[in-house]
């Protein structure tokens, strides 16, 4: 622990890691749910599992102290989004979930390559002894053997493999998860879900309504709206929209 990846946003949350084993379990309990949830496979699902990777070590990297909340830590109405910012800043995320080892793909850019290993990266795969950085100005040897294809840059798994193995002060020792393939969930189900609510939508929830199975009779129904508006959770217009709509159905 004494070396330096060249990072000491890096360092700090390779040491986090390894002197919190509750902060350590908790994100390979997230990377494990993440995959288990959302299939990275799936064209449908890649971007949004991704991006969980990402919100998930920057959730990660502020439990370090890596990040911090803008304007301190008693700031109010701060942007989530402004630390996901910050953590962009620090490095790119490269994640892999594949039972089989592969090459990653660094950059693309419209109709081409794009611009190279340029940037602090940080690399996740089962096969890696945990998350490994790569910082250009600092490791050359590794970084050269990026190649340009017509459609990106690429390195392949084995150059980051032997970085981990040589650069050990790079590696933030950690569990990483295999894609088993069998996530299901859709979030873009979910969100237009959310979206045509009955009380604003009553004819184009009629899908996602009638695809549940009935949970009890319309009594007990009844009650459970009943419960919802007494709790403050719906409001009376909700209610009632939501009660012309289950007996009018």
């Amino acid at each position: 622990m004494s070396r330096t990846s060249s990072s000491t946003a890096f360092d700090a949350f390779r040491m986090a890691l390894a002197t919190d084993p509750g902060l350590r379990g908790e994100l390979e309990r997230a990377l494990d749910l993440n995959v288990n949830r959302v299939n990275p496979s799936d064209p449908g699902g890649r971007f949004i599992s991704g991006g969980a990777v990402e919100w998930i070590l920057a959730a990660a990297a502020y439990k370090a102290g890596v990040i911090s909340i803008p304007g301190g830590h008693s700031a109010k109405g701060f942007d989530l989004r402004d630390l996901l910012a910050q953590a962009r800043g620090l490095w790119s995320v490269k994640n892999q979930t594949s039972a089989n080892r592969s090459e990653y793909r660094l950059t693309n850019g419209l109709g081409g390559a794009g611009n190279g290993f340029t940037e602090p990266t940080v690399f996740l795969s089962p096969h890696l002894p945990g998350v490994v950085f790569v910082d250009p100005a600092a490791h050359p040897d590794t970084v050269a053997n990026a190649r340009k294809k017509p459609d990106a840059w690429v390195i392949g798994f084995r150059h980051i493999a032997q970085h981990a193995q040589d650069h050990p002060e790079c590696v933030a020792a950690c569990r990483l998860p295999v894609n088993p393939g069998t996530g299901t969930h859709d979030p873009g189900m979910d969100y237009t879900q959310e979206l045509l609510a009955p009380e604003h939508f009553p004819r184009l929830s009629t899908l996602f309504r009638e695809a549940k199975p009935a949970s009890g009779s319309i009594v007990t129904e009844l009650k459970d709206l009943v419960a919802l508006k007494e709790s403050g959770a719906i409001s009376e217009d909700q209610f009632t929209a939501l009660v012309t709509s289950l007996t009018k159905g």
